[in-house]
């Protein structure tokens, strides 16, 4: 137990740290790679291979050996050689086209909307009709015509003998032929305890399924498309059918009809493990599988130690750079750079951060960037349901650490969600304060439970039972400002560095 009580300020902070050595194995945990990409993994800070090149893939992506950059593999797929954004792009036989609408699918080397047209042949798109279907490359009234193969496709009366029978209307179904290649043995992987082919399935909790768009997500063991209507992913569980403003908020869907409460778990965060090792947290850092001494550093860049009171080096995600050669000031996104004046926008949500080209018309959600006349955004969730007149999410949320130094010298507090409840588009949160960062005497939180407020859509969404930063504005409002922390160790090294700048 340790127990810091700066001479600065009235506040005292209370961890409990593991005081015993851990025993046991530690293990290593292996980063997923999207597949459908010809990069391979290299060792040395986090790098990829494409063809004879090094690349990152938080900032660039390999298709066929060949790189795309300022695109992140992380989001993106492959056109060939291109890689491309599946979100706001569509690719057709070699072609990258810009997507009318969520509702496109390919015909030939062009798209349609398929709300409004139909594909016939593979290459001839038709105004959608009622009561009509395709023949070929043509549309017939399934009414009053039929469509008969003699051998070609062809429409015909009803009445013509080719004609299926009226108890066989019902069954009839064009199938285009086709050819499908069957998949070398070198392209299957594993998926729980069946092979599948990763190009044309996606393998959810070890469970395959068919992979419809490049836009098909994993939902617990079920898959669905960012595109799909009235499909609402809610903690590992895939909900079908929801009304249409619906929204999954800490774990419950709250819907205009009702509302269904699920329990969350989360697991608990990992042991005193450094590589395969065990370490004393007390007397030593673990950078990486390594452990450093802590006279050497008190904080770590990738492998490595570093003095983090040297203003000009700057750890983004265990890349480390330095900023004295730099004229505009910059900022980390992930393990990138994201230089000021550079017409670039960093996009980042707990799980990733990266860096896109800016372009018109474009926002964050998330760390997806998205065209506001395909999709909205609402608490990080994409919709594709655009609303012209929606207020995009103002800031982003950033680690812990890249808020040094800046969080130092604010009101903040570290709190937990407790609960959370929607209601009339506002995000109803109980907070348990669990500690604060340089604050009067006089406006030390005495009640520890926060009741807060904040508008859902435009805000970056919160998990029940983990701690972020808040800050306290000047008008009694309370803002969101860190993605998820450590109890253990991301609030102790914060306010290890707060109040040594503090003298």
């Amino acid at each position: 137990m340790e127990i810091y009580t700066p001479t600065a300020c009235v506040v005292t902070i209370l961890y409990i740290f593991a005081t015993s050595s851990a025993q046991g194995i530690c293990h290593h945990d292996r980063g997923n790679q999207k597949v459908g990409f010809s990069g391979r993994m290299e060792g040395h800070h986090h790098l990829h291979r494409c063809g004879n090149v090094s690349y990152k893939i938080s900032g660039s992506s390999c298709c066929n050996d060949n790189i795309t950059l300022g695109l992140s593999q992380l989001v993106a797929d492959c056109c060939g050689s291109v890689a491309y954004n599946p979100l706001n792009e569509i690719c057709c036989s070699g072609r990258i086209l810009t997507q009318s609408s969520t509702n496109v699918k390919c015909c030939g080397k062009g798209m349609y909307v398929t709300t409004t047209h139909v594909c016939c042949g593979g290459n001839n798109i038709l105004q959608r009709k009622e009561n009509h279907a395709c023949c070929g490359k043509e549309m017939f009234d399934v009414t009053t015509h039929c469509c008969c193969a003699n051998p070609e496709l062809e429409v015909k009366p009803k009445n013509e003998a080719c004609c299926p029978k009226a108890t066989d209307e019902g069954k009839f179904q064009q199938v285009s032929p086709h050819t499908r290649t069957i998949p070398k043995n070198s392209d299957l992987d594993q998926c729980g305890t069946e092979t599948y082919n990763p190009r044309e399935q996606i393998c959810c909790s070890g469970k395959p399924h068919k992979k419809e768009s490049s836009l098909t997500k994993c939902c617990g063991v079920d898959a669905y498309t960012l595109s799909d209507d009235n499909v609402l992913c809610c903690n590992g569980i895939l909900h079908i059918n929801v009304p249409e403003h619906s929204e999954c908020v800490g774990g419950v869907i709250y819907s205009p009809e009702n509302t269904t409460c699920q329990m969350l778990t989360r697991p608990r965060l990992g042991e005193h493990c450094c590589g395969r090792q065990t370490f004393n947290p007390h007397t030593h850092i673990c950078c990486n599988g390594h452990s450093h001494s802590k006279k050497n550093g008190k904080f770590c860049c990738g492998s490595e130690v570093y003095d983090h009171r040297k203003k000009f080096l700057r750890c983004c995600s265990g890349h480390l750079y330095n900023l004295t050669h730099l004229h505009e000031k910059a900022e980390c996104c992930g393990n990138l750079l994201l230089q000021y004046n550079n017409n670039q926008t960093c996009c980042s949500s707990a799980t990733n951060s990266i860096i896109y080209e800016t372009k018109p018309n474009h926002h964050c959600c998330g760390h997806y960037y998205y065209n506001t006349s395909l999709w909205s955004c609402c608490a990080e969730h994409l919709k594709p349901t655009p609303k012209p007149n929606s207020s995009p999410a103002e800031y982003r949320l950033k680690p812990l650490m890249d808020l040094i130094p800046e969080m130092c010298k604010e009101t903040v507090f570290f709190g937990k969600v407790e609960s959370v409840a929607l209601k009339n588009d506002q995000r109803h949160v109980v907070l348990k304060v669990v500690g604060q960062v340089d604050v009067k005497s006089e406006k030390v939180i005495k009640d520890p439970w926060l009741h807060v407020s904040l508008d859902h859509c435009s805000s970056p969404a919160t998990e029940n039972n983990m701690t972020y930063l808040w800050e306290q504005n000047h008008n009694g409002k309370y803002k969101l400002l860190s993605h998820p922390v450590d109890l253990t160790s991301d609030i102790h090294m914060f306010y290890f560095v707060c109040y040594q700048k503090k003298g």
